[in-house]
This record gives C-alpha cells, structure tokens and sequence, in this order.
C-alpha cells in the first residue's frame, strides 16, 4: 500500500538517487527505507529501482510511480493550503471605507454573498464623503477604500479601476425607459433631478451639458443619490448617474438605466484602494477581489450583467 509515509521515501530517493543521501535528508535510518521499498515492490510484483552498484535509479515503472507521487503530494498540499485559507477566512476582520451611494448597490451585494460562505468573518463598513476615503485608508483606519474618481496618491496603491459611464435613470414606465441607449441631444424634453454643484458626478454632468449645449434646469438638486434614485422611480422626472448608482433598483426591475452612448456622455471610475505601507492580506485580497468582480460586471468592462456569487 502507497502510505504518505513510502511516497516520501520513494520520492527523496528518487531525488538522490541514493538510498542512503535519502536517508540522511530524512533523518530515517536506511535499513527503514530500504525495507519499505523492498516491500511494495513485492506487493507490486515490480521492481522501482535499478540497484546499482553507486545508487539506484528509477524503472520505468518507478518514473511513472513517481509522477503520480509527486502529483498527490502536490495535491494533498494546495489541499491544506486551502483549509489554512478557510481557517484565517473565517477569524478575519475587514474594514471598507465607502461612499453612502454605493452602500446599496455595490457593498450589499457582495457582503451578503461573502457571509453566505464566510459566515464568522467580520465586516466594518463606514460611509463617508469622497475626499475622506483615501484619508480614512492613509491613515490605516480602513484596510480598502472604495469611491469614485480617487485621485492618484503616492500612499496608497490602486488595487482596481472600473470605467462606469453615465446614464439616463427613470422608471420603467418613463417614456424613454424602452430604449437601448440615448444621445445627450435626445434629452432636451427631460424634467432633471440632477445631482448637487459640488459633486463629482456633477462636474461631468455640467461638462457634458456644456458641449453639447444643451439647456437644462433642473427642479432638484441635491447631494443625495438616494432621493434622486426615489424621485425617478415616483414620476417623470428623470436623473443622471452611474449604473453602479442604481444596479439593485435596475435589478429588481424599480428603475431603467439608458447608457448615455455619445463621445460627450462622460464617465466615473469606480476605484479601490489600499495602503501602499500595509500590503493586504490574504482574506483581504480576496474579499477586494469580490468587490472589484462586481464593478467589472457593472461597469463598462462587462456590458451585460451577471449574477454575483462569493467562492
């Protein structure tokens, strides 16, 4: 029988090509080795080695026996790799640094998926303005940071950056909700809840207006992504935000999301960072790679969305 034990000794002195050097890697006494060798080549009704009169070396029945060896132990190995994984997984602690925006539409996503197969992990989540983000990860009170538009900083590190162009948000009875995608000239007619001066959203939104000229005034400004997602699901009345902005309410059929296509609709990046000083961690990593899944799926770089699991 091929114990853990032999598979160890066939494989040492198939390194070696000594029984003896093997034996003295192993700190087991020859005689031991030898024996063991001896007897599965009985059971085997084969021999694994040539005896030769410096050493030994493999049969061809022994290269094959030694390749399966080593690819169990290879095996058995990325095996207890990841049991350790799943060990630290489940201890570990993660504190994500957000904008109130993406709370609903991006985080609850995939801290909902990630307890589901992590259950014992803890997750801190703390909303705050974008400018505080890449303070709040610079100064090591968050691991991850997830906003639009961070600028570069030469304390933190990019871990991903996600393309996410605007779009017309209305309800799905709204006139325009059926259509593919939109140009910015299409939109003369809207009635605008826009977001506030000062917003990042809103610099793009404003540049854009600007080119194409065209003339908006809108009846709501407001900081709050949330109102303007709840006054185009009420009326008419019509926003401008990324589909990241709105993709639980897309989902579930509450809001219609229309790419603004033409070279003028501008977008944001949806970004991730980390602190250049504090590298991440294993389980960290693997939670920011969940994250940076889902932007992908509802960003540009993936057009068509998909469902969203954590594994």
């Amino acid at each position: 029988m091929l114990h853990s034990r032999l598979m160890r000794y066939i494989d040492e002195v198939a390194r070696t090509g000594s029984i003896r050097q093997a034996a003295e890697r192993l700190s087991v006494a020859s005689s031991a080795i030898n024996r063991q060798i001896i007897a599965y080549e009985e059971e085997l009704g084969l021999p694994v080695f040539e005896r030769l009169s410096r050493g030994v070396r493999l049969t061809a029945i022994g290269e094959l026996l030694v390749e399966h060896i080593r690819a169990t132990m290879k095996d058995h190995r990325q095996t207890l790799h990841r049991i350790g994984d799943l060990k630290t997984l489940r201890r570990s602690k993660i504190h994500v640094a957000t904008l109130e925006a993406l709370t609903t539409d991006v985080l609850a996503q995939v801290v909902s998926a990630w307890h589901q197969t992590y259950p014992l992990t803890r997750i801190s989540v703390t909303t705050m303005p974008s400018e505080a983000i890449a303070a709040a990860v610079g100064r090591g009170d968050a691991q991850l940071g997830l906003g639009f538009d961070m600028p570069p900083q030469p304390n933190l590190t990019t871990f991903s950056s996600t393309p996410c162009s605007l779009g017309l948000v209305v309800r799905p009875g709204h006139p325009l909700a059926s259509r593919a995608s939109l140009r910015w000239s299409e939109l003369a007619d809207c009635a605008f809840a826009l977001p506030a001066e000062g917003l990042t959203i809103r610099t793009l939104l404003d540049r854009a207006i600007k080119r194409t000229r065209l003339t908006v005034d809108p009846i709501v400004e407001t900081n709050s992504i949330d109102l303007l997602k709840r006054l185009a699901m009420l009326g008419d009345v019509a926003t401008v935000l990324t589909k990241a902005d709105v993709e639980v309410d897309r989902q579930r059929g509450a809001l219609s999301f229309i790419p603004i296509t033409d070279g003028e609709a501008g977008s944001q990046s949806l970004v991730i960072v980390h602190r250049t000083s504090a590298p991440l961690d294993g389980v960290t990593t693997r939670f920011a790679e969940k994250l940076a899944e889902l932007a992908r799926q509802i960003g540009d770089e993936s057009p068509h969305n998909k469902p969203f699991a954590t594994g």
